[in-house]
């Protein structure tokens, strides 16, 4: 799956064809270069990428069965200047766990697995607003494949995933 950004293919996602029952991985190259791999089996799985213009950092959206974590796997090698990030979500405990959840799946990065900042999300959620359910698709993987039959994540629920405001692992509409 090619991973675009106006127009122009940044990177590339890989994952096997047959849906997977045991463990694998969704490994995304820039180039030639495999830069980070995303843990996968039947019950987590990423759900949607988004390439931001500097072809360095990626937001990813992964369903990891006990939440859907939001995180951004920054290639830049001194990462991002730590006053550029914001307390998302606003809870303690909640943000500390769905930083840890996101360094588990990540394999073999080469940046770093951090949180997104507001500015991170706020232009994520403007692009989802305005995509197309082709765009989304595009960018997404189905969370459940039988071949004809793929399910994806839908723009409601990736903007809820995306809300500044979060404060639940399973951000669910009211």
């Amino acid at each position: 799956m090619p991973l675009i950004f106006n127009g122009k293919t940044v990177a590339v996602a890989k994952r096997s064809f047959l849906p997977r029952w045991n463990d694998g991985a969704v490994d995304v190259y820039v180039g030639k270069e495999k830069v980070f791999s995303l843990w996968e089996d039947a019950f987590d799985l990423p759900l949607f990428f988004y390439p931001f213009a500097d072809g360095r950092r990626f937001l990813c959206n992964y369903d990891f069965d006990t939440a859907i974590l939001v995180f951004i796997v920054d290639l830049n090698a001194s990462g991002t200047n730590e006053s550029d990030l914001s307390k998302w979500p606003s809870d303690d405990q909640f943000r500390t766990d769905l930083a840890r959840m996101a360094s588990n799946v990540v394999l073999e990065t080469k940046g770093v697995v951090r949180l997104p900042s507001f500015a991170e999300l706020q232009g994520v959620s403007s692009y989802l607003a305005s995509a197309t359910p082709r765009q989304i698709k595009n960018a997404s993987f189905p969370f459940c494949d039988f071949g004809v039959y793929r399910n994806y994540a839908t723009k409601k629920d990736l903007l809820l995933d995306l809300a500044t405001n979060r404060q639940s692992y399973w951000p669910l509409a009211k």
